[in-house]
């Protein structure tokens, strides 16, 4: 576990202690101080139904790394909200308001600082129109204050969480893009490599064998006895040389398949933490050319980043096969799905398919998640 995952565990820790603090404070009211409970019937029953409601909320509350608020998330914050508000109003207690202290920081971690700061001011407000029974005005306003100073305090520490959760997921994004770069410059720069020492043999040692074979042949023509045999020899093995030449810069011009197994692998490993991603294709997967293996190699990295920063997706299925028709690409997310406006990202991809010849549908269900099935014709790939 690093030392962000420790701080996180460790503020809901205090979070759950602030829980069961109220609901002791609750119980040894209920039990010892039943005099200062009679301003309402059925104390006893009220109170255990609205501090059970606040329980199971936080309990099922999704503990995820994701930085904007989801309906579910947004529904079980606000019965944890409602069920505080009822238990203060119940027994209005300094340590029961530390219920509410819990129900800003989930909100303050999920919401940007502007919703955050109002969602506290309703929650203040609320506790600042609750009568407390025995207390004078004065006291009131400080409890009210005091409160008010420990909800923005997690406020504050909610949104630096939030902060670092977002950088780090930036960073996460950008060290995938980084990845994929790297395969294909690694890929671009061995092809460059490789047809410039082909070019160099082909220019300057095969020009120059071609000369020297062409004046041995005059040569032998023009020589009799055994200086003759001598330059046929001569000349059969500078043929020879120049047919070797051309055999390795024939082999040099050959372009070797990217091993696209091992370069997705990466950009999969890297998500991990953020994103459970499974690939399924031949471990021997290759593509000769490089324009469809770049093509193959941006697709999945704009996959990854629309998962993990739009989707809000949990996990991402990715299949790259071959059949008759080409090479097949096809994914599918677990993220909240629905109406999405195309991004550069997916236009982009779109684009770089149908600059190869091929074509990219996308869909995306609410509720459903987001998918997509790509096909390069004539993609040269082997498996």
């Amino acid at each position: 576990m690093d030392q962000f995952a420790r701080r996180t565990r460790l503020l809901r820790y205090a979070c759950i202690a602030m829980v069961i603090a109220a609901g002791l404070r609750g119980a040894y009211a209920g039990i010892f101080e039943p005099a200062r409970l009679t301003h309402t019937p059925h104390w006893a029953l009220k109170w255990t139904l609205a501090y059970t409601l606040f329980i199971v909320a936080f309990a099922v509350m999704p503990a995820n790394r994701l930085t904007r608020m989801t309906a579910q998330q947004a529904g079980l914050a606000s019965l944890q909200a409602l069920a505080g508000i009822a238990l203060v109003w119940l027994y209005p207690s300094f340590i029961v308001t530390g219920l509410l202290v819990v129900v800003a920081w989930q909100f303050a971690l999920l919401l940007e600082l502007r919703l955050a700061l109002t969602v506290t001011g309703l929650l203040l407000f609320a506790l600042a129109v609750i009568p407390c029974p025995g207390e004078t005005a004065a006291t009131q306003v400080l409890v009210v204050a005091s409160c008010a100073g420990f909800q923005l305090f997690a406020v504050c520490a909610a949104q630096l969480t939030r902060s670092e959760m977002v950088a780090r997921d930036e960073l996460a994004r950008t060290n995938t893009e980084l990845q994929a770069t790297q395969a294909i410059l690694a890929d671009s720069t061995r092809l460059a490599e490789r047809l410039r020492i082909a070019r160099d043999l082909h220019d300057v040692m095969g020009h120059t064998l071609t000369i020297l074979t062409i004046h041995l042949d005059v040569a032998n023509r023009l020589t009799n006895g055994d200086a003759a045999e001598h330059l046929a020899c001569a000349r059969s093995a500078a043929s020879e040389l120049l047919e070797q030449v051309r055999s390795v810069v024939s082999r040099f011009r050959n372009i070797q398949p990217t091993n696209l197994h091992s370069v997705l692998e990466k950009l999969a490993e890297n998500a991990r933490g953020l994103l459970k991603v499974q690939l399924r294709m031949p471990d021997t997967l290759a593509i000769a050319d490089p324009a469809h293996a770049e093509t193959v190699i941006r697709c999945v990295q704009e996959l990854i980043t629309n998962a993990m920063r739009h989707a809000r997706a949990r996990e991402l299925i990715i299949e790259v096969r071959n059949n008759s028709t080409g090479l097949i690409i096809t994914a599918h997310d677990d993220g909240q799905g629905g109406q999405f406006a195309p991004g550069s990202g997916l236009v982009g991809m779109r684009e770089r398919f149908e600059l190869l010849g091929g074509k990219l549908s996308i869909s995306s269900v609410a509720g459903k998640g987001f998918s997509i099935e790509g096909i390069l014709p004539m993609a040269e790939s082997m498996s």
